[in-house]
């Protein structure tokens, strides 16, 4: 009788440790895409436009063996002004639109990084898994699935400023 009662509460744990352990395999799968990217743009003086393209391709397939549907990597390259707004300077895309070049970062550029004259690599990745227990939860919980939005930032390595043509 016990059993029969203590079974669905272990039953939802188990699925639950499943679910949450997918969850976290693609938390750490986003940020490796972020770091990985920005890293990578920061690396080079200067970028073609299909190269860039490559290497977001590429860095998409960090986060298999899960599905890259829904997946959008943003790079930017930011100006950093005497006041501290950052303008972005150029951007690439995978999965949605470049930002386009002139507008204000869409993120807040922390100031401990910030120098005038020296650009700011910015690297967005957003991301939405969607499993079978948080598809079955969803109408509880309101969400359908776990949404992941990550970003970081990098300097420059050769020279203050990166080119793309």
């Amino acid at each position: 009788m016990e059993f029969a009662l203590l079974l669905p509460l272990l039953v939802v744990l188990l699925f639950g440790s499943i679910d949450l352990g997918h969850a976290l395999t693609v938390s750490r799968k986003i940020d490796e895409i972020a770091s990985t990217t920005g890293d990578m743009i920061s690396q080079q003086g200067t970028w073609t436009k299909a190269d860039v393209a490559k290497l977001l391709t590429g860095a998409s397939f960090i986060l298999q063996p899960y599905t890259t549907t829904g997946l959008t990597i943003t790079v930017s390259v930011n100006d950093i002004s005497s006041s501290g707004a950052a303008t972005v300077n150029w951007s690439a895309a995978l999965n949605t639109t470049a930002l386009t070049s002139g507008t204000t970062s869409t993120i807040t550029i922390p100031s401990q990084i910030q120098e005038t004259g020296v650009q700011v690599v910015l690297t967005r990745v957003q991301y939405t898994l969607t499993t079978p227990v948080s598809a079955f939860f969803a109408s509880v919980t309101g969400s359908n699935g776990y949404t992941f939005d990550r970003h970081f930032f990098n300097r420059p390595r050769v020279g203050d400023t990166i080119t793309y043509k």
